[in-house]
């Protein structure tokens, strides 16, 4: 046998063994980081978005305050929901017992706040910009309608018809590079410079 069959008959053999001794048991559990499509994890507490965003007409951008103005967007400090909070009860039991937890997590300013588990969390290696993405991009969408910056609901899906927070999109890079290319033709077809990064590695590894 020679050296060059040897090492790929020893690849092969690393490569269907890995499975079996990390313990998965079936292709699906196989995953890359971030592909998580409704990820929806229990919180600490049952926030609605269905009702804030939905229902009360709550902007975004009222609580992820940094969503167009930072590379983050922010997960809302308590004292955000409690500048209605000190006053808003709630109207079902369901809701006054989430927002006396509200109450015992802020502790008047000193408390130490809600332990909120993460749902979209790209990896280190992954730089993404919120402000660039929901104020300064040309966004076009399918039927070629020009706007200046992304809808939330784009990446994030409909939050005004989902409770407790979900993942909506995969956010894989290849996910992210599609919808460049997509944009980037639709912008020339309304006459926009296209300049969403697809080959520019360094846009989004830094």
């Amino acid at each position: 046998m020679s050296a060059k069959l040897a090492v790929l008959f020893l690849l092969m053999t690393i490569g269907f063994a890995m499975p079996v001794l990390l313990g998965f048991r079936s292709v699906n559990d196989i995953q890359l980081p971030n592909i998580h499509t409704d990820y929806q994890p229990e919180q600490p507490i049952s926030y609605s978005h269905r009702l804030h965003a939905g229902v009360l007409n709550i902007d975004c951008q009222y609580c992820h305050t940094g969503a167009d103005e930072s590379r983050h967007a922010s997960i809302p400090n308590l004292q955000t929901c409690m500048n209605c909070h000190e006053q808003v009860a709630g109207q079902t039991q369901e809701a006054k017992n989430n927002i006396q937890n509200l109450y015992v997590a802020w502790g008047n300013g000193v408390g130490e706040g809600v332990k909120w588990k993460r749902v979209h969390n790209n990896p280190d290696f992954v730089y993404f910009n919120h402000m660039t993405h929901v104020r300064i991009a040309n966004y076009v969408d399918d039927k070629g309608n020009h706007s200046k910056g992304i809808d939330c609901a784009v990446c994030h899906g409909d939050m005004k018809t989902v409770g407790v927070a979900r993942q909506h999109q995969n956010l894989t890079m290849g996910w992210c590079i599609n919808c460049h290319r997509d944009q980037n033709t639709r912008h020339a077809k309304i006459g926009l410079e296209a300049r969403a990064p697809v080959n520019a590695c360094d846009a989004c590894h830094r």
